[in-house]
């Protein structure tokens, strides 16, 4: 099974609009009459977001890798040596707690009534797999402790795997919906707040960039792989490296930023490269994802020095 990998997604990225489609053009044609404070709270309710994505993903992430282990016990039906299952050990991210002022579960008055409801049923269905993952996972954990597999020939731990892969498989479904419909908005509401900032053309661009570089990233982990729309992907991003580079030179420097801006651009031509290589021969295979999944997120590192 291919699980996806979590990435730190500390940046606000461009991507699609997603199922919303002219509801979602509609609240960003609205975002230019919300004013600096209505930008700013979109912003901030994205980053609680964010935040609370990433912490539930770090969880998430550790049952993916202990789901293998698991699965090859019921399949084997033989307990291992030695399991440790520390996947949700330590504090575990709840959906109902305040985040800076923001509860995920209320959207603020910024957004469209439509944009709230949907973007409010994907984070609460995200939420709800993040919880359902963590149920069964403890039970799984009960079940082996006790031996419980001894009584059923391991029938229970079986539909224990099968609960955490479904919710998992759920999470990165539901997380990847908030984010289509979120990010869009919250893009255009940080560029709202960009409108007098100097190095607004190179921060749109880096931005602009690092989104396509996760769309990429998005293509080769889903389980069926769309290489022509890998390889548009991969276009897109080359032709915008060629132009982005070397952008604003002056500015960059006046407002020392120009080694930030250069090794970024560098690093998206290491990453343009990686994908090159895995995608050559037409396919790309779970090993070869993980290695752009990495350098993705290296990118994300040179991404935030320079912003």
């Amino acid at each position: 099974m291919k699980f996806k990998i979590v990435f730190v997604l500390a940046a606000l990225i461009v991507v699609s609009c997603g199922k919303l489609g002219d509801k979602a053009s509609s609240a960003l044609d609205a975002v230019s009459d919300m004013g600096s404070g209505g930008a700013n709270s979109v912003i901030a309710y994205n980053n609680a977001m964010v935040d609370y994505m990433n912490d539930a993903g770090d969880k998430i992430t550790k049952a993916g890798d202990d789901y293998e282990k698991m699965s090859n016990m019921v399949t084997q039906k033989k307990k291992p040596t030695l399991f440790l299952a520390h996947a949700f050990i330590g504090s575990v991210p709840d959906i109902n707690r305040e985040r800076d002022g923001i509860f995920l579960l209320k959207p603020g008055n910024n957004l469209p009534s439509e944009v709230k409801e949907e973007l409010t049923n994907s984070v609460k269905a995200t939420a709800e797999a993040f919880e359902n993952t963590h149920e069964a996972y403890k039970k799984f954990k009960d079940y082996y402790s006790n031996e419980d597999f001894k009584d059923d020939d391991w029938a229970k731990g079986k539909e224990y795997v099968d609960l955490i892969k479904t919710n998992i498989e759920a999470f990165y479904n539901k997380r990847t919906e908030a984010y289509k419909i979120l990010r869009p908005i919250s893009n255009q509401a940080e560029i709202e707040l960009l409108k007098d900032h100097p190095l607004k053309e190179s921060i749109i661009a880096s931005k602009t960039d690092i989104g396509i570089a996760e769309e990429i990233v998005d293509i080769v982990y889903a389980e069926e792989i769309d290489v022509d729309a890998l390889n548009a992907k991969y276009d897109e991003l080359e032709a915008n490296y060629t132009k982005h580079k070397d952008l604003t030179p002056e500015l960059l420097e006046e407002h020392s930023k120009t080694s930030n801006y250069k090794n970024f651009y560098e690093e998206i031509e290491e990453y343009l490269g990686e994908v090159r290589k895995c995608k050559r021969d037409g396919k790309i295979t779970d090993r070869e994802a993980e290695s752009i999944g990495r350098d993705y997120k290296s990118l994300i590192t040179y991404y935030n020095r320079f912003v």
